[in-house]
């Protein structure tokens, strides 16, 4: 049985995600169909990218993941293969699949273009013969265009300032985590696992990275690495983010929260 996972800002008040796994099972009926979220925030590339680094990996081998978001853009709108780590990804022309690995290790072709008058059900149908010669380990990917990788991260960077990082707020979970733009690889490499101490408002502050969960008291607040090595911000049974007034970063919004990392 052959995984498909698929990621959109749909929501689930929407019929597409209904029609796409219709046309799908019909024409692979033995895939297994895999719901990552539909609740991406709508064209939000940067969560769309922190959710599938954070899922991929734990799908088996060959598994196909598609990246529904902004499907129509571009002029003419193209369908993008993207073969990584294993896997494969099938998007629009965006840079979400590009910017997660280097560019030595992802192979990304041209498959389709999107004509004028299609529907999200046409999209799907497709991709379709990707779909079954990817399940049939008969893909031939010598008739496509091959696309450079030249895409920079869609993660915002920090900011760095001396001893200071400014961070944002990179996605917020149902429970209300907070993942911040700072990663366990940068704690590691630039700041050499120096002690810290994390603020995200005028009376809240953290000075050390917990393991757990279950050793600090209801209400507590920690921050840890979580499995994608982003570092995170919890109220234990609470909802940190409403808590601390915090929301997602958006470039074009003028008033946004920062959090600072100042570093000892």
């Amino acid at each position: 049985m052959h995984c498909i996972s698929l990621l959109s800002d749909f929501g689930s008040n929407s019929s597409s995600i209904s029609k796409i796994k219709g046309v799908l099972l019909q024409q692979t009926p033995t895939a297994q169909l895999i719901d990552v979220s539909h609740h991406v925030s709508t064209n939000n590339v940067s969560e769309a990218a922190y959710l599938t680094l954070s899922n991929y990996k734990f799908y088996p081998q060959n598994s196909i993941h598609l990246i529904l978001i902004g499907l129509f853009q571009g002029k003419p709108p193209a369908i993008i293969l993207h073969q990584a780590d294993g896997h494969f990804f099938i998007s629009a022309e965006n840079e979400i699949i590009p910017s997660l690995f280097e560019k030595e290790a992802i192979k990304s072709y041209k498959i389709a273009t999107i004509e004028k008058g299609i529907f999200i059900s046409d999209w799907i149908k497709t991709i379709i013969p990707i779909c079954l010669a990817i399940q049939s380990k008969t893909l031939d990917t010598s008739s496509y265009t091959i696309l450079p990788n030249n895409t920079k991260s869609v993660f915002v960077p920090s900011f760095a300032k001396g001893n200071t990082l400014d961070c944002h707020v990179l996605y917020i979970d149902t429970f209300g985590n907070i993942i911040i733009n700072f990663t366990k690889k940068e704690w590691e490499e630039n700041w050499n696992k120096r002690s810290f101490n994390l603020s995200f408002s005028r009376t809240s502050e953290i000075h050390e990275i917990s393991t757990d969960y279950h050793s600090h008291e209801p209400g507590s607040k920690i921050c840890r690495f979580n499995e994608a090595g982003f570092l995170e911000i919890v109220q234990i049974m609470g909802h940190a983010a409403n808590t601390f007034g915090l929301s997602v970063y958006r470039k074009d919004h003028l008033i946004y929260c920062i959090i600072k990392l100042q570093f000892k």
